[in-house]
């Protein structure tokens, strides 16, 4: 029999295809069983087993474990819904110090913590294969070295998931740690952040901080008109009531060479990102702008990093990851102290220095640019949103918007959500256009200027989508590479397929078109059609311009026998103001509603 291919490949990225693997047909496994046996394959040896003394085979086991008292027993026992913690709703959101820990230090009673969490193990002790007297080393303490020197392969923090206390914290002299822990006795909630700051101060360390409700961009601009700084809070109710508290919810972690900085925006909030290098007091200043609003997180650490850190922003979560090098391999006590603020995003144009760090011709008239920041601060570019370019022409100052696309385009788009050091820009070059023939003709650590992105696309549009179909002309490919990365790289509601309809003059005016041919070989959700207006004899592709009978036909061939509908799909369309008309008359005609539609223009 013919193995079974996966009809969704990985991709490598652009321009580079993986191998095919081949899988078996899928069989039904029970919830319980897949998540016992992805627990079982962490917890096993990693030496030669031994029976002896030993429940699991595993030589440092020290008791044999009773019946009833197997790892598939305490899985079972976590999904039954019992309350592993004695805390009720409190569970997983305690602050936890270090004294408050070393109260827990009794064998009916063991709290222990690992890389800054917080775990009642009181309930595990029958499960443990070491026995109770392993799990009573770690009792009241910050176990995260012991751990590491015992089994630091087990993955802990599913096996604990539902023995989660907290997070483990150092809280400053002033802060009422009863309070903190058990809440006023006339108050029966959590203690909230805004109760534990100062009342003359907005500014909140998330060391007090709650899980953030998800950060509302529809809000009314007429209602958060004022800017809020530290000072400019009253001490009312009243006036309270009216800041915003939907601060990105700050995680961390660390290995012995490197800590990352975690910070959760929302599930498709498509934020914008800068991230200042440090100064003489270790401090990190990341700025998180998502709608109407500037979150300004200030990150002291505890000790000495290195610049400049890695950048991971999961567009489809909203998760920010910055992993920083540790200049001396340790584990920290603690990360070190955040401090948060919110306020007012600027309506301005605001211009940024950069610096043309390399250049590249794609093809007779269109240049790659990766143009870096000259303070050094990284920065991401939402996906779908543009930038404006400004240059002095014989001292007057030009601007033109640009799309940014992948920096890899320089060699092989990845498809990764590593964000690069540099932003990449496609420049159709124009022989009488003062900007694009004045940016293309500069050379390296020549300076030029970018605005902060700019645009209305919003993300969420797409958030239940999974049926697209890309309309480009031109150079209004841009927008789309971003996008098409992006949309095969969903991993929660994946994209089922995409099709591109690729809109040129000539083959010779076709960018990236080998990559693209591969792109498309790599994986079966995507098709790509060129579509030439003026073409070659020799040319065996499709010709013309659009019109509806293209576009429905290459629905069509997608949605055929698969139960989707013409209203399953959503289109995005970019390029030249005539092409963008005919394409939306031509959308209309065919009952695709503007509600499906996006159109790029800058």
């Amino acid at each position: 029999m013919e193995p079974i291919k996966s009809p969704n490949k990985k991709k490598g990225g652009l321009g580079s295809l993986l191998n095919e693997k081949v899988i078996r047909p899928p069989t039904f496994v029970s919830p319980i069983l897949e998540q016992v046996g992805k627990l079982a394959a962490s917890v096993a040896s990693v030496g030669e087993l031994s029976s002896k003394g030993s429940a699991t085979g595993n030589p440092r086991n020290k008791c044999a474990l009773q019946p009833g008292h197997s790892l598939m027993d305490w899985i079972r026992l976590g999904a039954s819904g019992k309350d592993l913690t004695g805390l009720g709703s409190q569970a997983g959101h305690l602050f936890v110090t270090k004294k408050e820990l070393a109260k827990h230090n009794k064998i009916d009673d063991i709290w222990l913590s690992i890389r800054g969490r917080v775990y009642n193990v009181t309930e595990y002790i029958p499960f443990h294969p070491g026995g109770p007297e392993e799990l009573m080393r770690a009792a009241g303490i910050d176990a995260t070295s012991l751990f590491d020197q015992v089994h630091p392969w087990v993955n802990y923090e599913q096996i604990l998931q539902k023995c989660l206390v907290g997070k483990l914290v150092s809280v400053e002299p002033n802060v009422n740690t009863e309070k903190l822990f058990f809440g006023s006795p006339t108050d029966t909630k959590i203690t909230t952040a805004e109760e534990l700051v100062e009342k003359s101060s907005y500014t909140k360390s998330t060391e007090n901080l709650e899980p953030y409700p998800k950060i509302d961009t529809n809000k009314n601009q007429d209602t958060e008109n004022k800017n809020i700084d530290e000072t400019a809070v009253q001490d009312s109710k009243e006036e309270k009531e009216d800041i915003p508290i939907s601060l990105p919810r700050f995680d961390w972690i660390q290995k012995l060479d490197y800590i990352t900085s975690i910070f959760y925006t929302g599930p498709f909030s498509n934020p914008f990102i800068e991230i200042y290098p440090p100064n003489h007091e270790k401090e990190i200043i990341v700025s998180i702008t998502s709608g109407r609003k500037i979150y300004r997180n200030e990150l002291v650490f505890n000790e000495d990093i290195q610049w400049p850190c890695s950048v991971k922003m999961i567009w489809e979560t909203g998760k920010l990851e910055l992993v920083f090098k540790k200049t001396a391999s340790k584990v920290w006590e603690n990360y070190g102290k955040l401090t948060q603020s919110s306020i007012d995003a600027p309506s301005n144009t605001v211009k940024l220095d950069f610096s043309l760090k390399r250049k590249q011709q794609v093809n007779h008239n269109i240049y790659l640019l990766g143009l870096e920041r000259r303070d050094e601060c990284k920065m991401v570019v939402p996906i779908g949103r543009h930038v404006r370019l400004f240059v002095n022409v014989d001292g007057l100052e030009q601007s033109r918007s640009y799309t940014p696309v992948p920096s890899s385009l320089f060699d092989t788009v990845l498809l990764n959500d590593y964000a690069p050091d540099e932003i990449c820009l496609m420049i159709k070059r124009y022989e009488t256009g003062a900007v694009s023939s004045t940016v293309t003709s500069r050379e390296p650590e020549e300076l030029v200027w970018l605005s902060k992105p700019l645009g209305d696309f919003d993300l969420k549009r797409i958030e239940k989508r999974e049926a697209f179909l890309l309309l480009a002309a031109g150079t209004g490919i841009t927008p789309m590479l971003s996008l098409l990365l992006f949309l095969l790289e969903r991993r929660v509601k994946k994209c089922q397929f995409a099709r591109l309809l690729f809109f040129n003059r000539t083959s010779e005016d076709i960018p990236f078109k080998n990559q693209f041919d591969l792109l498309e070989n790599g994986d079966s959700r995507l098709k790509i059609d060129h579509i030439l207006s003026e073409p070659e004899p020799d040319w065996k592709g499709l010709s013309g311009h659009v019109n509806k009978d293209m576009i429905h036909s290459a629905i069509q061939e997608h949605i055929k026998d698969t139960g989707y509908t013409i209203r399953d799909i959503f289109v995005f369309v970019c390029g030249p103001n005539q092409f963008l008309n005919l394409s939306l008359d031509e959308l209309n005609s065919i009952d695709v509603s503007n509600d499906q539609i996006h159109v790029f223009s800058g």
